[in-house]
């Protein structure tokens, strides 16, 4: 692996965490409560005595059910930006001192977007808006790691009609259509492979008439609507991430790596099996210097493809994400080091890091058993993915023993796994044939 770690002239800006005194830790608000990167982060900040408090609009939120939760209040969704920043504002007001950070990208844009008002109430770890901007959309995304030396997939971002008709007639087919970004989306469609020019103009314009965004998002990003085109790249599950942490300057700088396996659903979703893998260094300082140029710092999640020996970065992710207690478990605990960032404890942030490049590395497996097992089952009756490869999974998750890290499953801490289950049966209830769908076809 290589982790580096050097010291930050980045001032500070709130008095030091006493760290041998848990009493004088501020209390941190955590949202987002269904994601599993939030229940990563209230185990990972409640274990070292932070007061957490989760705000959520779902009864059966897996982090709201943690032990490690010291108050659990109710929250307006996401969906309505305008009421949940309202909302935001007067617990700020009424509760002043608490840390706050983002969970999703719409949260990373909403504190970005009013850090400076939200600053009065909260403590925030917040990089600025063009920092979020350029990361999430992703045709700045591309223009930017290009830029700095990190590969790219060949992408277009056509203006109109027009420069789509003539793409179609220089560019090789198969291309891909994707959205250009995801935040406070709408109904943007998914992605789709691409095999003439007649069906490339098609599509494009399918794409954007029913490409549906936030104003919160539109404002900012003019063209958001427009799809992006990128040549074709056969892709399976394996997709390799580095996530990490950065601070303002570049320098506090720690990361780790692993290989995301399998995806519900497959090749579409989230991941539900990693295993660790060695960090490249030229992909390492490539991130570094992506950061340092559009001026982002905090939690990372970056995602790569490889084609023909080359790394392809085709995402990043500005926040806490998904797989994130793997990451913990294998000894960097970014929760932690985002909460002393926001605090201005630079030589305790300093320590962390450190201690995270001396943690010993030692092979280990992320599992998420209860997706994983609705998807191999769904499997097996779709017969999508050939018995052979449900084989190999279960073999693979059996050889790795207690070396395993599940996102929910924890001992002494198992009221968020029956959360995840009832929330897995509100899904079904709401949408069961999508439900089943999702599982069985992987679309």
């Amino acid at each position: 692996m290589d982790r580096a770690v050097a010291h930050s002239t980045a001032p500070t800006r709130a008095p030091a965490l006493d760290a041998a005194n848990a009493d004088s830790r501020p209390p941190i608000l955590l949202g987002d409560a269904r994601w599993f990167g939030t229940l990563a982060a209230v185990r990972d900040l409640g274990s070292r005595g932070v007061p957490v408090v989760v705000a959520t609009d779902a009864r059966f939120a897996p982090a709201a059910w943690s032990k490690h939760v010291q108050r659990t209040i109710p929250a307006p969704s996401l969906h309505d930006p305008d009421r949940y920043l309202e909302w935001l504002r007067r617990f700020g007001q009424s509760s002043p001192g608490h840390v706050l950070y983002p969970t999703s990208d719409e949260t990373a844009w909403l504190l970005a977007l009013h850090r400076d008002t939200l600053a009065s109430h909260f403590r925030l770890y917040s990089p600025p808006l063009d920092a979020l901007r350029r990361l999430l959309d992703k045709w700045q995304l591309n223009q930017d790691a290009r830029a700095v030396g990190l590969d790219v997939p060949q992408t277009w971002c056509p203006d109109d009609e027009a420069a789509v008709e003539r793409l179609g007639g220089e560019a090789s087919f198969p291309l891909f259509l994707k959205p250009r970004a995801q935040v406070f989306s709408m109904g943007a469609h998914k992605g789709a492979r691409v095999e003439s020019p007649a069906q490339l103009a098609a599509l494009w314009r399918a794409a954007r008439d029913s490409a549906r965004f936030h104003r919160i998002a539109r404002e900012r990003l003019p063209g958001v609507e427009r799809p992006l085109v990128q040549a074709f790249h056969s892709m399976s599950d394996r997709i390799y991430t580095v996530d990490g942490f950065i601070d303002e300057s570049g320098e506090i700088y720690a990361h780790k790596a692993c290989t995301k396996l399998l995806q519900r659903p497959l090749r579409l979703g989230p991941g539900v099996l990693f295993e660790d893998s060695p960090t490249y260094p030229a992909l390492a300082e490539g991130l570094r210097r992506l950061c340092k140029r559009v001026g982002f710092f905090g939690v990372f999640d970056a995602e790569f493809i490889e084609v023909d020996g080359r790394m392809l970065l085709i995402d990043f992710n500005p926040r806490f994400y998904n797989h994130m207690a793997f990451e913990v478990e294998r000894g960097l605990p970014l929760p932690w080091m985002v909460y002393l960032g926001a605090l201005g404890d630079f030589p305790a942030l300093r320590a962390a890091v450190a201690a995270a490049q001396a943690y010993p590395d030692e092979p280990r497996a992320f599992v998420h058993r209860l997706p994983t097992g609705l998807l191999l089952g769904m499997q097996a009756i779709s017969g999508v993915m050939p018995a052979r490869d449900r084989k190999r999974w279960r073999r693979w998750i059996a050889e790795h023993g207690n070396r395993v890290t599940d996102p929910v499953q924890q001992p002494g801490d198992r009221l968020p796994a029956l959360a995840e289950i009832a929330q897995e049966l509100a899904a079904f209830a709401r949408h069961p044939r999508s439900y089943l769908r999702k599982l069985a076809g992987g679309t």
